[in-house]
């Protein structure tokens, strides 16, 4: 499989079963409004099943998470941030789930794990949040926010390309909200 990620779509299930996606990354004929209109129209409460991602040639991944994916910059895979929510007790085991201090993890087109990012801030740790990012050569970058748990807020982004799991080798940037 040599396709690259060209959209981020996430799959949602209603109180009644009927299902519903919607498209995180990757299309932006609809506004946000608009895009979540069929999650909006399930009925409640709604749970998020699945992350998908689709190819440059049409075809479809379904990863075994949960949570919101992000396009990596040369779109070989996806770069995904693992809440600390509680998990329901229904929430399925099939579920890759990584916890604190390294939760975050880059996965392949082909929706294999790449690997586990080595949290910079150690073993009290905790990734935040993914940033988007302009980088100085003018490409759009990712990265995320790492910091002591026991912090309050944090403003040390590190970019992430899919090449490393070790980010301790890096200046973070400094990116405040």
């Amino acid at each position: 499989m040599n396709g690259l990620v060209s959209k981020v779509i996430g799959l949602w299930q209603g109180a009644d079963g009927q299902l519903a996606e919607v498209v995180y990354e990757g299309d932006d004929s609809q506004g946000g409004i608009e895009r979540w209109r069929a999650v909006d129209s399930l009925k409640a409460p709604c749970i998020r099943l699945r992350t998908r991602i689709e190819l440059n040639d049409g075809r479809r991944v379904t990863l075994a998470i949960d949570e919101i994916a992000h396009i990596l910059p040369d779109r070989t895979g996806v770069l995904v941030l693992f809440s600390n929510r509680r998990r329901p007790l229904d929430a399925s085991d099939d579920l890759v789930h990584f916890a604190l201090p390294d939760n975050a993890a880059v996965f392949n087109a082909d929706g294999s794990l790449r690997f586990r990012l080595k949290n910079p801030a150690g073993k009290d740790g905790d990734f935040r949040a993914v940033v988007s990012l302009s980088l100085a050569d003018g490409t759009r970058g990712v990265g995320v926010r790492a910091c002591p748990k026991d912090w309050p807020s944090c403003e040390d982004v590190y970019v992430v390309d899919g090449s490393t799991d070790d980010l301790s080798r890096q200046i973070p940037r400094w990116v405040r909200d």
